[in-house]
This record gives C-alpha cells, structure tokens and sequence, in this order.
C-alpha cells in the first residue's frame, strides 16, 4: 500500500515525529531553543526509527495505525507508562445531565454578576470539571484543579444505588469499553498548597456499561487519599468481581467518581483523576509482513 510505504519511510517517520513534538510544545506553551528541539527531536527519531526497522514493505496501513496508537498512548500516559482512559486527550467527556451527573463547579453557582465577570475573564473563579482530566504542562508545575463546593451536586434522595457522592461527583464517559484494572488520584505537594485540607479524602468509584452512567452499576470500591501519603500520585486497584453478586466485570464505557469527604475545606480540589485498564484491541504479532490488500 503506498500510504503505509510512505508513512514508514525514513523521511515519513522524521517529518510526522518532528510535526507531533512541535505541536506538544506549542500546545504546551513552552519557549525551547532550536538546538533543544533538534536534540529532543533526534532521540524520539531514534526511537521510532528502531521500532520501525523490523517492518517490511508488506506492512498494512491497519498495522501502522496501530502502532502509532500504542506509540502515542505510552507518550500520553503522564510518565506513570499507564494509559488514562478519563483523559480528554484520549477522547474522554463529562457527564453533565441525568441523575448520575457531574456536580457544578464553584463558577456555576456563583451569582450572575460574578458569572458575566467570569466570561468576560475579568475575574478567576476556578476551572471546569475537564481540568482534573487532563495533563499538566509543563510536567513540574503546581497544576490546575476542579473545584467544587459540597452537595452541590444530585441530590443523594433521588440516589438509589448509592451511585453519587456525599460531597461531590464526576462522571465520565470513556472513550471505548475498558477492562478496568486501577485507578489513579493526584493532588498537590502538601508542602505547595496553602489549602491542602480541599484534598479528596473518602470516595468510591461505580462503573457502567453504557454511556452516561446508565444501566446497572458497578462498585468498582471505596478507597482513601492520604493528604500526608509520600506520594502525590496515589494508584488504586479495583475490584475485579462483584462481590455481591460473584460475577467478573464487564468492559465498561462510563464510570463515576463519588466523593465523600475532603480533609475539612469547605470546598474541594480535584487536580488529576485517571482510570487504567487493557485495550480492547491489542496490537497484532503477526500481521507485520503480511501482504497489503
């Protein structure tokens, strides 16, 4: 196939990684010399370039797309070599309607006044939900949180599976079905936080398999971030079984983020939530010579 023939040329290979790391670095708003880049640039060639020398002219334009996938997967997985499937960047969204949906963020209930003030960007009020579900850039900056104030969010009395948090709570449409294997919380260095008291401290996670948390929930459990734990980044296995019901997890499409209590702030600060788990599709062993169609 000519397309493929022409993607994983020696000249395809270095314009399409230079185009990408000029785009992260724009997108990132970095300032890096031309001699920074050229050196940054030259090692990720490499890279590719070694993943690509076992490949033959019979390589499928499937194949490359692929392994461009999984190539940019680890490259998107925040330096834990996890792929995170709440990212927006992988294609992730928020919930903001039905019974099960994301609470408000501090902006949205603020008076109208405030508000217009806001959208003019005349005064700062906090980010939306999204921005606990992407990246920080650069890698070693404070970071941006979601912040949100407690029971702002559906109402518990209308919660008949327990499916909400007490104080707040984010639900999540995956981009694809997932095997659900770990979760992942992220705040502040206490150290680097006035507030460090708005952390998340008690929450659950519920999944779904269908969009917009409908369907049968799925406790997926309860678990703690430790405000004072030696890791900012706190990974959290899930529960591979129902328990009450003995039967293995689905793949699922949504979940939800149900937060009990923070550390005592009469508001929380969600800087990072991920979810972790199998693709569901694997890249293929043996079609790396087989014939083009």
């Amino acid at each position: 196939d000519s397309t493929a023939q022409s993607v994983m040329s020696e000249a395809g290979i270095v314009a399409a990684v230079k185009l990408w790391i000029n785009k992260q670095i724009k997108d990132a708003g970095l300032d890096m010399s031309t001699d920074d880049a050229d050196e940054v640039d030259a090692t990720v060639v490499d890279d590719r370039r070694h993943e690509a020398q076992h490949l033959d002219d019979g390589i499928t334009q499937q194949t490359v797309q692929q392994i461009i996938d999984r190539r940019l997967g680890l490259e998107m997985a925040d330096g834990n070599e996890k792929f995170d499937y709440a990212s927006v960047r992988s294609g992730a969204t928020v919930v903001r309607s039905g019974p099960r949906r994301t609470s408000p963020s501090i902006k949205d209930s603020l008076p109208l006044l405030n508000r217009l003030l806001a959208a003019a960007k005349l005064r700062f009020y906090g980010h939306p939900p999204e921005a606990a579900l992407n990246p920080t850039f650069p890698n070693n900056a404070l970071g941006q949180c979601w912040s949100f104030e407690a029971g702002k969010g559906p109402l518990l009395e209308e919660d008949e599976d327990n499916a909400v948090g007490r104080f707040g709570t984010l639900t999540i449409n995956l981009p694809e079905p997932v095997d659900i294997e770990s979760l992942s919380m992220e705040h502040a260095p206490r150290d680097l936080t006035p507030t460090p008291e708005t952390a998340v401290r008690d929450f659950r996670v519920i999944g779904y398999e269908d969009v917009d948390a409908k369907g049968t929930p799925f406790q997926l459990g309860s678990f703690r971030y430790e405000i004072d734990g030696p890791r900012t980044v706190q990974e959290f296995g899930v529960d591979m079984e129902d328990d009450e019901d003995d039967v293995t997890l689905p793949k699922l499409r949504s979940v939800t983020l149900a937060i009990d209590s923070n550390w005592g702030a009469d508001y929380c600060c969600l800087y990072r939530f991920r979810v972790h788990g199998d693709r569901t599709v694997p890249l293929p062993q043996t079609s790396l010579h087989s014939s083009c169609t």
